[in-house]
């Protein structure tokens, strides 16, 4: 699946400087994530042609999302929200006793997304949710960068890779903040019905309220307003308001422990200060409060910046970006939203400063955050913040550029 698209990305010419006209260490990029693709799909294949399910592909962060589908369809899904043991009990059922640790984390609204899944078998349905999330996520970056080019494509490259690998979410939120940037000026309200979906990780949707509160989108607040509630209402009603009595109590208290107790592997997927003073062997007290003098000045730098950029496109990349220095809470399949503005940051790279190779090879770097960080960090080395900061940098630039920046437009930047 991965290695299709960006065999098409190879061969588009529609305002792609094409694979030749690349600098090597973009190319570089593209040729890792084709081999990790390639070795992902035949895993995958191999997975889909054994006997059962092997554990390594059970072993995925989609089982939650498929048992929440057997239990809504079963009548049992006030499961999904009492104490973890009583959720823990189904995956054990579904997968033996020696199952690794997993636990339910998301809100009611989200099940109205999920649902389905629980029509068909594990394997099965976890292919149709990563094929369909890679496509709509794909689809949202073009609308945000303008097209699908083959650095675009590269950029995106190694999260695809991960995210599928993972069978988790990102493809899915990503195209929501993505979508919401990108028709916030040509179609407000599916902008406002974007980011009331995006409510169920609000983690991620920290700095939306400040863009549309600056950019003055009182259409697209209205619209995600009536959204989030419609979604909660929507929810109550067909799961029963005890499910979110349940997400209350039960989930939201247990999900704090996992972000205090947890160590291990789970700390080298967070990209934020946070994750990087808890690797450091920092109390998980100390590490917020580390994070916290990082984030309050990164959310006060991002605000100044969306305030005086003047383009769209600009301030988008600010959200995106900024987004994963003040979040404590996002894991490195959430990096679709570094992934698209790095596709934008790329192409001004080649187009405007040719011979930038530091910065080149800095962008590069990000680019493929996703597919080192976890082994990084496992040697204690943690990186992601640096890089973040220096991409925020990057979009910051036209403040002080002392020329205009050729720029990639957005359809809200197009309009404007």
């Amino acid at each position: 699946m991965i290695i299709g698209v960006l065999h098409v990305g190879v061969e588009m010419q529609h305002h792609d400087l094409g694979w030749r006209a690349l600098p090597l260490m973009y190319q570089a990029v593209g040729l890792v994530s084709l081999f990790l693709g390639t070795l992902l799909s035949l895993t995958f294949t191999g997975h889909f042609l054994a006997d059962g399910v092997p554990a390594v592909f059970a072993n995925k962060d989609f089982a939650n999302y498929w048992t929440a589908g057997k239990l809504i369809l079963g009548g049992q899904v006030q499961d999904l929200f009492g104490p973890h043991p009583l959720y823990f009990r189904h995956l054990t059922d579904a997968f033996g006793p020696d199952y690794q640790w997993h636990n339910w984390s998301y809100p009611p609204h989200f099940l109205l997304l999920i649902w389905p899944l629980g029509y068909a078998g594990y394997e099965l349905s976890l292919a149709i949710f990563v094929l369909t999330t890679l496509a709509i996520y794909l689809g949202a970056v073009r609308a945000f960068v303008g097209d699908l080019s083959t650095l675009t494509l590269i950029a995106v490259g190694p999260f695809l890779v991960l995210n599928a690998w993972t069978a988790q979410n990102g493809f899915l939120f990503g195209a929501l903040a993505l979508a919401a940037l990108s028709l916030r000026d040509s179609r407000p309200i599916a902008a406002g019905i974007a980011l009331g979906f995006l409510t169920i990780k609000p983690q991620l949707g920290v700095l939306f309220p400040l863009l549309l509160l600056i950019e003055r989108r009182w259409l697209v607040i209205a619209s995600a307003t009536i959204t989030t509630l419609g979604l909660v209402t929507l929810s109550g009603l067909i799961f029963g308001w005890e499910a979110w009595r349940g997400y209350i109590v039960e989930v939201l208290p247990y999900q704090s422990y996992v972000m205090r107790a947890l160590e291990g592997t789970f700390l080298t997927m967070l990209p934020s200060v946070y994750g990087f003073a808890r690797l450091n062997g920092v109390g998980w007290s100390l590490a917020l409060t580390i994070h916290m003098v990082v984030a309050i000045p990164a959310l006060l730098v991002a605000g100044y910046l969306m305030w005086r950029l003047t383009d769209p496109m600009d301030r988008s990349l600010v959200v995106l970006i900024a987004t994963f220095l003040i979040t404590p809470y996002a894991l490195n399949y959430d990096l679709g939203f570094l992934a698209a503005a790095m596709a934008v940051l790329a192409a001004r790279q080649v187009r405007d400063r040719p011979d930038g190779v530091g910065e080149r090879i800095l962008i590069a770097l990000t680019m493929c955050l996703t597919l080192y960080m976890m082994p990084m960090g496992a040697l204690g080395i943690h990186c992601p913040p640096l890089l973040i900061a220096y991409a925020l940098f990057l979009a910051a630039r036209p403040l002080w550029a002392g020329r205009e920046f050729a720029r990639l437009r957005s359809p809200a930047s197009a309009s404007n």
